[in-house]
């Protein structure tokens, strides 16, 4: 079990070196309240990290499935709690769970806020975008270590040999596995923060845009849209990155071993038809051919920020929510149900019809030259259904507390989408929930935890045979 405590040990090691880097610029600009949470939340998460290196040495016994899903929920519930630091210090008499709660939508990178500061407060904005980007490194490292070796990232996801992870064994190869998403995550991120930087943005500005864009977190450095940042040209490479965020990591990595089949994949075709899709609708409803290529990729991969001025409050509401709820591929940054459900469901959907017209015929579901066993799809409605189940309580958890319900259903589909600037409400800024009574911010942010989770996960966690072996 000793590679899931690395992990554990990461995470906070990760967050005291960017409080350590947002402190000096606190400094710089004269926040002192800002600059003591920040210099706590590194002193915080320094120790924590040495505490768990140190139990570390104790640890032998190999991480099953057990320890594997306590891990995942310790991080998604429990970073957040060490992030809300110079969040709640940085703003006066701000309750600890509005400040969680914004932390969270960072680091699921849902994106929005819930707490609104100053553009002036590049320390807050840098934490706040390090927050994304790490919840991006996270999402795919849990989702490659943990959810594909239990088969809940869904049927028929990319695999690739040099990231197989054994069921029984999780912990065994969860710091080679670290180096290699770290790796080639990074690589994508300098790629991105330097065509940023070439087409004229400012070293900050262009650091900021990259977080969210890679991340998919859609988090802007004070501007209204990602163009104001450095122009077309680096609205491109921004949404260049959006598409390698929410596409496989497990391709990715293979790429850069000379393996190249991206326009081959299934997932990332899907992505792909996601975005023109929405781009064909902002040009039936008004926009130009390149903006709206730009803001149907920023809602395809769930980034949901907008490209370009007026980015996506051209399409009905119920249109943008759909796009979203689709999500991006498996094993990526994007939230969402995930684009490898829908081409299952799809390709399940003609073999039954086909055998309406066949009945003696039998007809084998196929995706990525293998077949889809009947169990699979079993497994496969029952995260549908979960997924619509908990969607519908927290749709009426929300609304209870007063958003009618039009409001609240935007809400928590972009809360449960981890698409957080998706949720647009009049001339607000998108993905502003701070309007919000506290309950129902708990909610969302709740939401927002649980589109990080996979519902499989969840309901195994709560099942009492969990606990039984």
């Amino acid at each position: 079990m000793s590679g899931l405590w690395r992990i554990l040990a990461v995470i906070p090691a990760l967050l005291a070196i960017n409080a350590m880097i947002a402190w000096r610029m606190a400094l710089a600009e004269n926040h002192a309240e800002t600059t003591l949470g920040l210099a706590l939340t590194s002193v915080v998460c320094g120790a924590l990290a040495l505490i768990l290196v140190l139990g570390e040495r104790g640890v032998r016994r190999s991480g099953g499935v057990r320890s594997a899903l306590i891990l995942m929920i310790l991080v998604w519930i429990g970073t957040p709690a060490l992030a809300a630091i110079p969040l709640m210090a940085a703003q006066a008499q701000t309750p600890f769970v509005l400040a969680y709660a914004d932390a969270m939508a960072q680091l699921t990178t849902t994106g929005g806020q819930v707490l609104n500061f100053s553009v002036e407060q590049n320390a807050i904005m840098y934490w706040r975008g390090s927050l994304q980007w790490l919840g991006g490194y996270m999402s795919i490292l849990l989702a490659l270590a943990v959810l594909a070796p239990l088969n809940l990232t869904g049927p028929g996801v990319y695999r690739s040999p040099l990231l197989t992870v054994e069921k029984d064994d999780l912990s065994s190869r969860i710091g080679p596995l670290s180096l290699i998403v770290a790796l080639t995550y990074g690589i994508v991120s300098l790629g991105v923060l330097t065509w940023l930087l070439l087409a004229g943005a400012s070293f900050f500005d262009g650091l900021i845009a990259m977080f969210g864009a890679v991340s998919t977190g859609g988090i802007l450095p004070g501007t209204a849209s990602f163009e104001a940042v450095a122009g077309r040209v680096g609205a491109w490479g921004g949404a260049f990155g959006m598409l390698v965020g929410a596409t496989s990591f497990a391709m990715h990595w293979e790429l850069q071993r000379g393996r190249a089949g991206h326009l081959r994949d299934p997932e990332t075709l899907g992505v792909l038809m996601m975005a023109g899709l929405a781009a064909g609708a902002l040009v039936l409803v008004g926009s130009q051919f390149g903006p709206a290529i730009l803001n149907g990729i920023s809602l395809a991969t769930t980034y949901a920020a907008p490209m370009t001025e007026g980015g996506t409050r051209l399409l009905p509401l119920p249109v943008t929510m759909s796009i979203v709820l689709v999500g991006g591929a498996a094993l990526s940054t994007a939230g969402g149900v995930k684009i490898i459900r829908f081409l299952l469901l799809f390709r399940r959907t003609g073999a039954e019809l086909y055998k309406l017209s066949h009945p003696s015929a039998t007809k084998l579901t196929r995706f990525r030259g293998q077949t889809i066993p009947e169990s699979s799809f079993t497994n496969l409605w029952v995260y549908v259904l979960g997924y619509a189940g908990a969607l519908g309580v927290l749709i009426i958890t929300v609304a209870a507390f007063g958003p009618d319900f039009e409001v609240a259903s935007n809400a928590a589909i972009a809360a449960i989408s981890n698409a957080g600037p998706a949720f647009l409400t009049g001339a607000g800024a998108p993905g502003d929930f701070s309007d919000f009574p506290i309950p129902a911010i708990i909610a969302l942010s709740a939401g927002m935890a649980l589109g990080r989770f996979e519902i499989l996960a969840v309901l195994a966690f709560l099942s009492p045979e969990f606990w039984r072996h």
